[in-house]
């Protein structure tokens, strides 16, 4: 469940402390009780400086399958490979039966058919859980196996480097199988839902983090110092809540208020950071035009067009306005109020932003409202823009029709499985309600049975148009259940190719799981999810008992179901458990354990989840830059008018390819050089074209961890850097003094 860069943190965090503090870089990835491990793991771990994996925590699942390896290769999407070992628990005691037991069981799972004179296996003792350590009986046990006299099975305390170092030098020999794809953990399911409140401010504290660096960095090169001490500080806060119990929601409940405080800290430390930032650019930048300056700021390295609401602060009485962007075009915007005692205007504006930089616009009075050339059409029943023709049953509040006018193709049709709504006609958007009472592990499991009993919440009670305006038109859908309240506006904007519903919740249950349906007019016998730094597919049948395992599965942020024809794409803004049945794709929204937190989850909460249509696959569709752009809000900066070196309209930093995105734009942990990274995600091999800020002096390529791996030459400010298909980059960039002045890029 954490971003790609999180994960990168964790390691980057976690080997600087043992650097600093005991002179030792750490080699081994030690995970031994996370809930599963995402397919890009051996590959982040490899370009970190780690050559081994621990864990055990695949060998809890036996319901459907057994992992079938000790030992193996694990092997990532760019071909990574990195050397994994599944001690046979975390917490064992220290007995000669059943280590003599184990001996035999895996011995020849770890050296094959041709066994060495000395197998070894690496054997964890403890109590585990709770911090406690060996017992004096484990201690005396192991001191009778430590005498010469002890025939088997041989002990010997040690270390784990020291087990992989015996391992390497039989490696040659063995015959070592290879695992290419996800740890799926076919067990602990509930943990992608539970406690939702709390995924949603580490989400959040993410993406705050992020927006924090890069603009933090880039302000570096107009003279403002970056604060490294607080962000420091506020990476490790937010990177101790990526913890479990923390962030699996299956602590205790004061886990959740410590929590709470903690990442509120941590995004308020963030804006903080941003903010100043921000300001730093803005006063470089030339604002001078015929209005009212809004500078809005676009974090991603593509180019947007977005409606975003606005404030400006008019310097007399108006009774409407308009919007000029930097070159005085007229900009699309709609009026939504005016403060008679401030003037302050607050609005609707279709922007389009640069990658990575910003564009300016100019407020001003105006006598009538500025035309939408393609508004939205709305009426009770229906919402329309340029892409998307959609359709609302007032009785049911299902979506009976979700029409891409792009490819001439309807993404929804009637359920094919039992549970995913009608048979007889389409119902997206159908909120579905299970009882979800696992016979272990309350907060952690949703058991494979949770289907056979279940509501359609198929019969509004409420379903009308709210707003209706030339950029943005809302259906409200209300509905109850028991003792719990929704309210979803089904939110449709002009010049966006995707539909938003912002869902509030009033949630009072007991042992009760809420999901979200979509049954699509695609069929697969695949669904792609996404994963830090790239994709995964599983099934869609339940047929093998490896298909019945993923019944529940995880994701980032969307989830996508297509074929030659027809996709749709469910994203969201702070959701991580999913299932894909037949053709029918489901968001799991909410759970209600009452173990160990009695109270999980009650309450309030508010998310967004958004539907994307398209034709062709998710790669053609750029679904991965929609899930971003749900996530990454622009932000809209007040200014005042002044001359400025830089251009009104700007970028910053450009990734002349649609197949990567840029993750991170960070200063380094050492020296003053800036870290740019980005990833590959379609799986195609490039050679990427990164346009650099102005006054780049030098380039290199490290690894994940900032240590140079070759000199990247500079051309014409950009560098370029071959990537294999699906893998992860980093550039660190050396620049001089602040440029004195900065030409803009062209925006892509």
């Amino acid at each position: 469940m954490p971003a790609g860069e999180s994960l990168v943190r964790q390691i980057l965090v976690g080997k600087r402390y043992f650097q600093k503090n005991f002179g030792v870089d750490v080699k081994i990835g030690w995970n031994p009780d996370s809930f599963g491990y995402n397919w890009q793991l051996p590959q982040i771990y490899k370009k970190s400086g780690m050559d081994y994996f621990v864990t055990q925590k695949l060998l809890w699942a036996h319901e459907f399958t057994t992992f079938p390896y000790k030992l193996f290769w694990w092997q990532a999407p760019d071909g990574s490979r990195l050397l994994t070992y599944f001690p046979h628990d975390y917490a064992g005691g220290i007995d000669a039966d059943s280590l003599g037991t184990d001996l035999s069981i895996w011995m020849p799972s770890i050296y094959g058919k041709k066994l060495t004179d000395n197998p070894e296996m690496m054997h964890l003792y403890g109590v585990g859980d709770h911090g406690g350590g060996p017992t004096r009986v484990m201690l005396d046990h192991a001191e009778q196996l430590l005498s010469k006299d002890a025939v088997f099975p041989k002990l010997e305390f040690s270390f784990a480097r020291t087990f992989f170092s015996d391992l390497e030098k039989e490696l040659p020999t063995m015959q070592v199988p290879t695992w290419n794809g996800e740890l799926y953990f076919a067990y602990h399911r509930g943990v992608f839902t539970t406690q939702a409140e709390t995924k949603r401010r580490i989400r959040q504290a993410e993406e705050s983090m992020l927006n924090a660096e890069m603009f933090a960095s880039l302000a570096t090169l107009y003279g403002r110092p970056y604060p490294q001490d607080d962000m420091t500080l506020a990476w490790k806060n937010l990177l101790f809540d990526h913890f479990h119990d923390i962030m699996p929601g299956s602590g205790i409940a004061v886990n959740y208020l410590d929590a709470k405080r903690n990442l509120e800290d941590v995004t308020r430390a963030a804006n903080e950071v941003s903010r100043g930032a921000l300001e730093e650019i803005i006063a470089h930048t030339n604002t001078q035009g015929d209005g009212v300056p809004v500078t809005i700021f676009n974090s991603l390295s593509w180019s947007r067009t977005e409606v975003m609401e606005v404030e400006a602060q008019l310097p007399a009485p108006a009774t409407q306005i308009e919007v000029v962007d930097s070159a005085g075009k007229l900009s699309e915007s709609q009026l939504l109020s005016l403060d008679a005692a401030t003037h302050r205007a607050r609005f609707l504006l279709l922007t389009s932003t640069p990658p990575l930089g910003y564009q300016t616009y100019f407020v001003r009075a105006a006598s009538k409202a500025s035309p939408v050339h393609s508004p939205v059409k709305a009426d009770a029943h229906s919402l329309e823009n340029e892409f998307i023709r959609l359709k609302v049953d007032g009785k049911s509040g299902c979506m009976t029709s979700l029409f891409d006018k792009r490819s001439g193709t309807e993404s929804l049709a009637p359920a094919e499985t039992d549970s995913g709504g009608p048979k007889n006609s389409p119902c997206g958007n159908l909120l579905q309600t299970f009882v979800d009472k696992p016979k272990q592990w309350d907060a952690w499991n949703i058991d494979a049975d949770f289907e056979d009993k279940h509501w359609d919440l198929d019969k509004a009670d409420e379903a009308e148009l709210v707003e209706s305006g030339p950029l943005r038109a809302i259906i409200r859908v209300k509905n109850h259940f028991q003792n719990s309240t929704f309210v979803r506006d089904i939110t449709m904007y002009a010049g966006v190719p995707r539909v938003d519903v912002k869902m509030r919740a009033d949630w009072h249950e007991k042992h009760i799981l809420l999901k979200v349906a979509f049954p699509l007019s695609g069929h697969s016998d695949k669904a792609t999810f996404e994963i830090p730094f790239g994709s995964v597919e599983r099934p869609t049948a339940r047929n093998t008992p490896a298909e019945k395992a993923q019944f529940e599965v995880p994701a980032q942020r969307w989830a996508d179901i297509s074929d030659a024809t027809h996709g749709f794409s469910l994203l969201n803004d702070c959701k991580y458990g999913y299932d894909a049945k037949g053709n029918v794709l489901r968001l799991s929204l909410l759970r209600s354990p009452e173990w160990p937190d009695p109270h999980a989850d009650e309450g309030a909460h508010e998310f967004t989840y958004s539907l994307y249509p398209h034709g062709g696959t998710w790669r053609d569709a750029l679904t991965v830059r929609r899930g971003y752009e749900l996530n990454y809000k622009l932000v809209a900066m007040p200014a005042d008018r002044h001359q400025g070196a830089l251009a009104p309209e700007h970028s910053f930093l450009q990734a002349q390819s649609d197949n990567v995105v840029i993750t991170a734009v960070k200063k380094a942990e050492d020296g003053t050089w800036l870290v740019v990274r980005f990833y590959e995600w379609a799986g195609k091999e490039t050679d990427v074209k990164l346009q650099l800020p102005s006054g780049a002096g030098a380039a290199e390529e490290t690894n994940l961890m900032e240590k140079r791996i070759a000199d990247l030459p500079l051309q014409a400010g950009a560098v370029v850097v071959h990537t294999k298909p699906y893998e992860i980059k980093t550039v660190k960039i050396q620049f001089g003094s602040a440029p004195p002045a900065a030409a803009a890029l062209p925006a892509r």
